[in-house]
């Protein structure tokens, strides 16, 4: 991207204003992000994105999500910072669509754990925002990501890829294929406990990216990117934060032998959410976080699995078989939280 492209683009949000910098942001898997520095009196800082049509095929609906939880968490008082669209909107330039965020000042963004007291942190933030939303309708959302954390259509998936995959491909994974298949129990477990447990606005990516942190004092300070905020069980969001925050080598990490699930971390998760979330969660909910953790390592093993058999046509990959090392890394984790 040129600056005269970012520049027409963004002029979409603030007609009278010109870009002055921008830099890529190109951690994320799915979307295209830039920090745009705008004016030349009174420099702000905004966040620029694309959001990618064909993961977000119902991005509009999305949207309207994130309008009505943004609203309840206002009237409620939320007190971490939780930046939404400017000016609630999406634009579409050369069929590309955009959408202009805050800067939230003098945070910072981690990709792994830096330990057990930051996980605390993260876990605390999302507490809050579940006690926020206790009394929140999560019926008003739309359901924008179908069967996300549905573990029989992700296996289902998977033995769809199988029937369609390279030969070489599937020699490579068929051990594992084998070894997922005898872990079916968990799957089917996650699911019943999904469609007993009280329906909540849930984020659906709590991983540590997916906070910000204060530069100075390390505490958390926002929850963002909710692309996928819709209705769901608190095990997602938990399961999720189990299985990406316990990794401290993260899911990229490429010597399997090393990865395993830090205790310590998931102690600290589940202390964290459960000071700020106050008597939102039943008992039935509580009795299950652990458990989320496990299940959503294995859901997420056979995503990357899947995407690794269909030639990488869904997660961002730098190098060949990447996906084939972040499915064993979750394997390895899954394996680890199991026991």
């Amino acid at each position: 991207m040129e600056l005269v492209q970012i520049n027409k683009i963004v002029k979409q949000f603030f007609p009278n204003e010109e870009v002055i910098a921008f830099s890529v942001n190109d951690k994320g898997l799915i979307n295209q992000t830039f920090v745009v520095s705008i004016g030349k009196i009174n420099t702000k800082q905004f966040i620029l994105q694309s959001i990618n049509t064909a993961i977000f095929p119902l991005y509009e609906k999305g949207l309207e999500n994130t309008i009505l939880v943004k609203n309840e968490l206002q009237k409620q008082g939320f007190s971490f910072s939780f930046p939404t669209p400017i000016d609630d909107k999406y634009i579409c330039v050369d069929e590309v669509v955009w959408r202009m965020f805050p800067y939230v000042k003098d945070s910072i963004c981690y990709e792994k754990v830096k330990d057990k007291a930051q996980a605390f942190e993260a876990a605390k933030c999302l507490g809050e925002f579940y006690y926020s939303l206790k009394d929140f309708d999560a019926k008003q959302l739309y359901v924008t990501l179908p069967k996300f954390h549905n573990a029989a259509f992700r296996f289902a998936e998977l033995n769809k890829a199988i029937q369609t995959a390279a030969p070489s491909r599937l020699n490579t994974a068929k051990q594992l294929i084998a070894a997922i298949n005898k872990e079916q129990d968990v799957l089917h477990k996650f699911d019943e406990l999904n469609a007993e447990l009280p329906k909540r606005a849930v984020h659906f990516d709590a991983k540590i990216s997916n906070f910000l942190f204060d530069k100075k004092t390390n505490k958390a300070k926002a929850i963002i990117d909710l692309d996928t905020l819709m209705p769901g069980t608190v095990l997602s969001d938990i399961g999720d934060m189990i299985r990406t925050y316990s990794n401290i080598l993260g899911e990229e990490y490429q010597a399997i032998t090393l990865v395993k699930a830090d205790t310590e971390i998931i102690e600290h998760i589940i202390a964290g959410f459960l000071a700020t979330c106050g008597n939102t969660l039943s008992a039935a909910e509580k009795d299950s976080l652990v458990f989320s953790g496990k299940a959503l390592s294995l859901i997420q093993c056979i995503r990357f699995l899947t995407d690794y058999l269909n030639n990488d046509s869904y997660f961002k990959t730098v190098y060949p078989d990447q996906n084939w090392v972040r499915t064993q890394n979750q394997w390895a984790l899954y394996c680890s939280l199991k026991g």
